[in-house]
C-alpha cells in the first residue's frame, strides 16, 4: 500500500477580517478526548461521488448525516446514470460550477419544465438546510470566532457551522461545497445540482442544502467553460461550449480493485489539533507582523490523502 497526500485547490480566496473584539477573545481550543484514536478515517465508497469529466474524475464525498434525503436522491440520480451526458452549464468564475439537465428546469431558477421525462420521477426534495446537533457525528469546533454562524468547526472533515442556541449544525458553503440548486421556494431541489469553485456568499449558508464537498479534483473543476455571470445568471449560451459530464457513479458499485480510496484526517486525533495549530502560525520564521492566531473556516480544508491499494 502507498500513500498519496492530495491537497484540495481552490480559486485565488480572500481572508474575512474578523472584529477586533472576536480577535482578542478566540474561543478556547477544544482538545480531543483523552483515548487512542486512528489519525484518519476511511471515506465509506458508499458516500463516495465519482465525476466523470474529459479533464479527470472528481472525487466527492457526501453527508448523509446532515441531508439524508439529498443524499439519497444523489445516489439514486447516478445509479440511474441520470448525469450521463449531461453538463456543467452553468459555471461562473469564482463562484460555483453548476450542473444536470440544464436551465428552463426545475431548481434552476427557471421556469420548470413538467413534461421531461428526465425528471418526471425525481419530485421536488423538502429542504434539509441543517441537522439537529443530536445525533450528529461530534463537532470539533475551529477555535475562534466566525463571522456569520455562532460558532464554526468540523464534523468528518466537512466545514459546519453550529448554532448552540438552537441546537442546530449544517454544513457551510465553503471552496468544495456540493449542493443542489433549487427554485424560490425552499422545498423544490430535484436533480441539479452545484459545486463551490470559489468562494460563495456565506449567505447561502442555511438557505440551500449543502451536503458534500470535494475530495480530490478541484482542479478539473477550474478548467471548465465559464459563462458570462451578467448574462443569464452564468449560464453557457453556446450548449455546445459546456463541458459534458461522461458520468456520475458510487464508488461502492464499482469493483474493489477499481475504486478510488480515500481518506480524511480524524476529528479527534491528536494529529487534527497539531494541524489546525500549525495553520495559525504557518510560518513563523516569515512574518514580521505576526498575524492574530485566527482561522477561517473557509481557508482551513480538513487534510484528505488517497490510498493506492497494491
Amino acid at each position: 500500500m502507498t500513500i498519496r497526500r492530495i491537497a484540495i485547490a481552490a480559486a485565488t480566496l480572500f481572508t474575512l477580517a474578523l472584529p477586533a473584539s472576536h480577535a482578542e477573545t478566540p474561543v478556547p481550543e477544544a482538545r480531543p478526548q483523552e483515548v487512542s484514536v486512528p489519525e484518519w478515517r476511511d471515506v465509506d465508497p458508499d458516500n463516495l461521488l465519482l465525476i466523470d469529466t474529459k479533464y479527470g474524475t472528481v472525487a466527492v464525498e457526501l453527508a448523509p448525516d446532515f441531508a439524508p434525503a439529498h443524499a439519497a436522491r444523489m445516489k439514486a440520480l447516478a445509479r440511474a446514470h441520470f448525469y450521463d451526458g449531461t453538463a456543467f452549464y452553468r459555471v461562473i468564475d469564482g463562484f460555483v460550477a453548476q450542473g444536470g439537465i440544464g436551465e428552463g428546469t426545475a431548481a434552476t431558477g427557471g421556469e420548470q419544465v413538467a413534461d421531461d421525462p428526465r425528471r418526471a420521477e425525481w419530485t421536488p426534495l423538502k429542504a434539509e438546510f441543517d441537522a439537529p446537533q443530536k445525533g450528529l457525528p461530534p463537532f470539533v469546533p475551529l477555535g475562534n470566532a466566525d463571522l456569520f454562524a455562532p460558532m464554526a468547526g468540523h464534523v468528518l472533515g466537512f466545514p459546519v457551522g453550529r448554532d448552540p442556541g438552537q441546537k442546530r449544525e449544517w454544513i457551510i458553503h465553503c471552496p468544495g461545497t456540493f449542493a443542489f440548486a433549487r427554485d424560490n421556494d425552499a422545498d423544490t431541489a430535484t436533480t441539479e445540482f452545484y459545486i463551490v469553485i470559489g468562494q460563495a456568499p456565506r449567505r447561502l449558508d442555511r438557505n440551500l442544502t449543502a451536503f458534500g464537498r470535494v475530495l480530490d479534483g478541484m482542479q478539473y473543476l477550474q478548467k471548465l467553460e465559464r459563462g458570462d455571470p451578467k448574462v443569464d445568471s452564468g449560464v453557457i449560451q453556446q450548449k455546445d461550449r459546456a463541458d459534458k459530464i461522461i458520468s456520475v457513479r458510487v464508488a461502492a458499485d464499482l469493483p474493489e480493485a477499481q475504486r478510488p480510496h480515500y481518506q480524511v484526517m480524524n476529528m479527534q486525533s491528536d494529529a487534527f489539533v497539531k494541524w489546525k495549530n500549525e495553520r495559525r502560525n504557518p510560518a513563523p520564521g516569515f512574518y514580521k507582523l505576526t498575524p492574530p492566531p485566527i482561522l477561517d473556516v473557509c481557508l482551513s480544508p480538513v487534510p484528505v490523502q488517497r490510498v493506492d491499494m497494491k
